[in-house]
């Protein structure tokens, strides 16, 4: 009989980290007195006050945006599982203060530690969870590696791997591949992922497809549309040099008196923003700065937290940002769901499953460059049927996908039990 696994990160990884520790460390540090948030520091370190259940069933979602997309999954988990019974944690302030905002008062939240041995060990004792599931991408082989000590069940949900990950350095690969063998269950959004989970090592009999939760996440997306006194066309989550492009596309755009409302990925660019757009300061309004948009007024920079869907919600169209610049483009189903003619440029690998299947169902329109997206802009502009037509068809391929949070619940209750 073969001797039992033991299961234990790499001698190499736990060198880097040892390496890495004052980085690490530092960095927490600074954040924590950013935020002005000892909870944050001390958590992130792996010391918890005392714990409001025992035996949770535990879903960790590292940033904001994994944390909406596990909203209707908690919904569906909570329907399975005893309220007080359900920790999320979270890893970044940002994705906290969404979680006080959007989970229900019952689940628990806490920070997850960063994945040195120790830090780790005392999070698991402190709140013995009886089972775990991760959100996407992280793959923490501390963390696996004690799950599986405890024999604590763990799965991966909405599993995708980035091209960044695939083709990382061949002994960090090897470290994925170790941490993927103490997963009992990867859930895969799609047959591209499942074949890059295989890639990377993962046992194929514990890798299936689910579907993408972000179907699920956009229905909930709702809002009243934002009031302004203009019809205006919306560049949703922009990148980086972006903004310059845009403007150029605008400027060749037959649009009438239509607004172009830009609201930034970071909406702390204002000021980077600003230099980029070769206008006069006349006519270009800021939210943040509440000023008045006026018959001037060529540009509106919304630069707000929370205020994406209201504006998704009142524009004509929706440009999505992050794909006319080589960022992987942004997220395209809340515009989708929401029913809003969609346009993207060439650059969506980090969206390309939801991108083709929106093409594929003209639901979407993609441009190559800023020119063919003036050229796009006009002729949807000028066809508000066309328009219409598109956004009814995105909604539609998102309505038919909306049972996908509730498939993953019941593959999450059949690892873990009930």
């Amino acid at each position: 009989m073969e001797p039992r696994r033991t299961p234990r990160p790499h001698p190499s990884y736990r060198l880097l980290l040892a390496l890495l520790a004052p980085l690490l460390l530092g960095y927490t540090a600074w954040q924590a007195l950013r935020e002005r948030s000892l909870r944050y520091l001390r958590e992130r370190c792996g010391f918890f006050r005392p714990a409001a259940a025992q035996r949770p069933l535990w879903l960790h979602a590292a940033s904001v945006g994994e944390l909406n997309a596990a909203l209707p999954l908690i919904a569906a988990l909570l329907d399975k599982t005893p309220a007080p019974a359900l920790l999320v944690t979270t890893a970044t302030p940002s994705s906290a203060r969404l979680a006080a905002h959007k989970l229900p008062p019952q689940v628990s939240h806490a920070f997850l530690p960063l994945d040195f041995a120790g830090a780790i060990e005392r999070f698991l004792a402190h709140f013995t969870p009886r089972c775990a599931v991760v959100m996407e991408t992280e793959l923490w082989p501390n963390l696996f590696a004690a799950c599986a000590r405890r024999a604590i069940p763990l799965c991966i949900v909405n599993g995708r791997l980035s091209g960044r990950t695939l083709h990382a350095p061949a002994w960090l690969r090897h470290r994925y591949r170790d941490a993927l063998v103490d997963v009992g269950a990867i859930l895969a959004r799609s047959e591209a992922d499942r074949d890059g989970f295989l890639a990377l090592g993962a046992v194929a009999e514990r890798v299936q497809v689910i579907g993408n939760i972000k179907f699920s996440a956009a229905l909930g997306a709702s809002a009243d549309a934002a009031a302004l006194p203009r019809p205006y066309v919306l560049a949703a989550s922009t990148r980086d040099g972006e903004e310059s492009l845009l403007l150029q596309a605008w400027q060749a755009t037959e649009h009438g008196d239509r607004l172009l409302v830009i609201v930034p990925r970071h909406p702390k660019r204002l000021a980077q923003i600003l230099r980029s757009l070769p206008l006069p300061r006349a006519q270009i309004a800021v939210r943040s700065a509440d000023e008045r948009i006026t018959g001037q007024t060529a540009v509106y920079v919304a630069d707000t937290f929370g205020e994406l869907a209201a504006f998704i919600a009142g524009a004509e169209l929706v440009f999505v940002g992050g794909s006319l610049v080589p960022r992987g483009g942004q997220n395209v189903l809340e515009p989708a769901a929401l029913g809003k003619a969609i346009v993207f440029g060439p650059h969506m690998e980090n969206f390309a499953d939801e991108a083709r299947l929106l093409l594929a169902h003209d639901g979407a329109f993609q441009v190559g460059n800023a020119l063919a997206l003036a050229t796009a802009l006009t002729a949807l502009l000028q066809a508000p049927q066309r328009c219409a037509q598109l956004g009814a068809n995105a909604k539609q391929v998102v309505e038919s996908r909306r049972d996908t949070a509730q498939r993953y619940a019941e593959a999450v209750s059949a690892l873990c039990g009930p």
